[in-house]
Formats: C-alpha cells, sequence, structure tokens
C-alpha cells in the first residue's frame, strides 16, 4: 500500500482501499465504453466478474460493444455507486478502469474457472447464456485505473492486483 505526500494517515488509505475493494466486490454491472468501427465513443453496459487481477464479460455477438472489441479491443469499465445509495449525486463512488480485452476460448480452463463465478453471482440466467454459441467470455486486463470515493477523494490504482490506492492530490 502506497501514501502519498499529504495528511492521509495509514488508516486513512487503508480505510479507503477498503471503501474500493468493497465496491468491486458489490457491484455486479459495470458501464462500458467502446470505440466504433467510424471511431464514434459508444456507452453500454454488462454483468461482470473480477477474478485474479482481471474483471471478465460475458458478452454476445449481438451486442454492439461486443463488435466494437472484435474491431478495437481497447476499452474503459466503470463500476458505480448505485444513485439510491450515494450521498450525493455529484459525488458518487466509483471506479473507472482503462484496459485492453482478450477472448477466452470456451476449452481453456480459465474459461469454467471464471463461469464458476458468474453462476455463483447471476444464478439461473446462466443456465440459458451458457450453452448460446453467440456468447463469449472476454478478460479484461487494466493498464490504468482510478478510484473516485467522493469530492478531493481520487486515487490511482496501483499494484498488480489494482488493489493499492494512491491520492491525487492537485495541490502538490
Amino acid at each position: 500500500m502506497r501514501i502519498s505526500p499529504g495528511s492521509e494517515t495509514l488508516n486513512d488509505i487503508e480505510e479507503a482501499r477498503q471503501d474500493y475493494l468493497s465496491l468491486r466486490e458489490n457491484i455486479s454491472s459495470l458501464q462500458i465504453a467502446t470505440l466504433g468501427s467510424e471511431h464514434t465513443p459508444e456507452a453500454s453496459y454488462a454483468p461482470f466478474v473480477w477474478h485474479d487481477n482481471a474483471c471478465y464479460l460475458f458478452l454476445s455477438d449481438l451486442a454492439k460493444h461486443t463488435r466494437n472489441l472484435y474491431l478495437n479491443p481497447s476499452i474503459s469499465v466503470m463500476m458505480i455507486e448505485d444513485e439510491a445509495q450515494a450521498r450525493n449525486k455529484f459525488a458518487r463512488r466509483r471506479i473507472v478502469l482503462q484496459g485492453r480485452v482478450q477472448m477466452i476460448d470456451r476449452d481453456q480452463a480459465l474459461f469454467e474457472t471464471v463461469l464458476i463465478k458468474f453462476r455463483a453471482r447471476f444464478g439461473e440466467v446462466m443456465k440459458l447464456l451458457e450453452p448460446l454459441q453467440d456468447f463469449h467470455l472476454f478478460q479484461v486486463t487494466p493498464s490504468s485505473g482510478r478510484f473516485i470515493r467522493g469530492f478531493g477523494q481520487a486515487y490511482t490504482l496501483a499494484g498488480d492486483g489494482f488493489d493499492e490506492l494512491v491520492h491525487i492530490n492537485p495541490g502538490q
């Protein structure tokens, strides 16, 4: 865990880190930004699971965001606190990651490992989706990220598991 210069203590950083990990584990869908064929940004969403330092999406070829990812594997995703739970709509807690996707083939051991997590998180609907051959598992490998906890509480995500926080302090 890193502590940047400033007034934050180890306890403050650890409290923010626990808040980040809790949000990451308790949010079950994320917003997706992809680039369309004309290089226009397109927003969407998808359910996801987190496993071994990456998040995973189970996407249909019928979805525009999937077709976009085949053309350009760059992606940005955002996990955001539910409006109903937010203290302030202007300062909702959120995690934003930038990275790239790669498809995980059905015959890879990782596919079954991650699908077990999808079944546990999303239940019966997975029995309908899994056999559909237009659905594919995509691994989002983050290259950078931020956790915004509220006003004046923005952190760069660091470390192999993107579980270390470095406070962003524009005043320094």
